[in-house]
């Protein structure tokens, strides 16, 4: 009864809990021309500001990265190198960071914007917009914003582990999971695999010597549990409906 108390508070802390979502951290933008002076600052700010608009981002706040980089005395010449940017990204706690420089010709202000994943260091997109007033730069940014981050992998929400009847997933990095089946006396019969996800689909592929389990399957609409079919008991064809909900991180 306890175990089932358990499982069922974890279900409901997790429809309570808002979806998870991809955590960008904005850095300075960076310019060759000193006319610009602290205005390239300002346009990396209010670049976050539209981002928070942005369903599915968390923004990292700019006094937040200051402080910890400052911390950590993290010292760099410029956000321009990925490897440097990714070592930040890593120190904030960011899945990805928004780097970028702005540089002038004639009367005209170009803005690039690169948006790196801190776990790989690879620049996913690169956004561009040109202007010529702050006029023409606040009207443009929403959809440069929007640009920026067109290309954000979907957060991961499967990291952790869930039960389900007599059954644990642990779901880990690099796309590797762990599947048991549980008794009174604890854990019995496991093996390891692997699993993929597409937006709202999760696809687990385990086989091992007491389990063999191949299936696709979808979570409810709030991501806060999912129900799929699996063995009725070890090796067994026959198959049964089980809720899955996380039981931890």
């Amino acid at each position: 009864m306890k175990h089932i108390k358990s499982i069922l508070l974890a279900a409901v802390l997790a429809a309570l809990a808002p979806l998870s979502a991809q955590t960008v951290a904005v850095l300075g933008f960076e310019s060759d021309d000193f006319c610009l002076g602290s205005n390239t600052g300002v346009m990396s700010d209010l670049l976050s500001d539209e981002l928070v608009r942005i369903d599915g981002i968390t923004v990292l706040e700019r006094k937040r990265i200051d402080r910890v980089l400052e911390e950590m005395e993290f010292q760099m010449s410029g956000w321009t190198d990925a490897k440097t940017v990714k070592a930040a990204g890593k120190m904030v706690n960011a899945d990805c960071v928004i780097t970028g420089s702005v540089d002038t010709l004639g009367a005209t202000l170009y803005v690039t914007a690169r948006m790196i994943e801190v776990e790989s260091g690879k620049v996913l997109h690169s956004a561009k917009m040109s202007c010529t007033t702050w006029d023409d730069f606040t009207r443009k940014l929403p959809q440069f914003a929007r640009e920026c981050v067109k290309k954000m992998p979907s957060p991961n929400r499967f990291l952790g582990t869930w039960e389900g009847g007599d059954w644990e997933i642990t779901f880990a990095d690099k796309n590797s999971c762990t599947v048991k089946r549980l008794s009174d006396s604890g854990a019995s019969g496991e093996s390891r695999g692997t699993y993929s996800y597409d937006k709202n689909l999760l696809r687990v592929d385990v086989r091992g010597a007491n389990i063999s389990w191949r299936s696709v399957y979808r979570f409810d609409p709030q991501f806060g549990s999912f129900n799929i079919l699996v063995p009725k008991s070890a090796g067994s064809d026959e198959q049964e409906r089980v809720t899955f909900a996380k039981t931890s991180d």
